[in-house]
């Protein structure tokens, strides 16, 4: 990626905004330390985990994005929402998969607690599913604290996203 970075360089924006999921963004983020750019980069929530610090190596440092609280459960405060939910899926990811609990698998475990609400509160079809589902108030999941109704399917605010960068091969949420 070289060369688009470089011809990015020359119009001097303020920022460049990587949208992707590893490997292309970690070779992007290479590319542009190769190239000794001072330029913001910021990458989307598709590498949001430790896998693309890993990829991207020292270039990954500075690197900021959006992403959902599960990579940085453990220095939430305890008053977050959340907390106790994201710390007990990361623990539990970890032992039994021995791999970081990130908000890939998050998004699975979201939704398998969704509709086992929904089949616990009686749901037996599409439509009560969905039925049931709309009547969604407060659940703290993995990807946020999700609130749905008939007019919101995705049931998640802004509130839902952290902004995150890598400091010292690890992620810390951007203050």
């Amino acid at each position: 990626m070289t060369a688009q970075l470089t011809k990015i360089r020359g119009i001097k924006p303020d920022a460049i905004i990587c949208w992707g999921t590893n490997p292309g963004p970690a070779v992007i983020a290479k590319n542009a330390k190769q190239l000794g750019l001072k330029i913001p980069l910021y990458m989307s929530h598709g590498v949001s985990s430790k896998k693309f610090i890993e990829l991207a190596g020292d270039a990954a440092e500075g690197i900021r994005l959006p992403s959902g609280k599960v990579l940085v459960a453990d220095v939430l405060p305890a008053s977050d929402p959340q907390k106790k939910a994201l710390m007990a899926f990361v623990k539990d990811y970890q032992n039994h998969y021995k791999a970081e609990g990130d908000h890939f698998g998050g998004h699975a475990w979201d939704a398998v607690m969704l509709l086992k609400g929904a089949f616990e509160n009686g749901a037996d079809t599409p439509a009560a599913i969905r039925d049931q589902l709309e009547k969604t108030k407060q659940f703290h999941g993995i990807g946020g604290t999700f609130t749905y109704s008939s007019q919101d399917h995705a049931g998640l605010g802004k509130e839902a996203f952290v902004l995150v960068e890598v400091k010292d091969k690890d992620w810390v949420i951007v203050k």
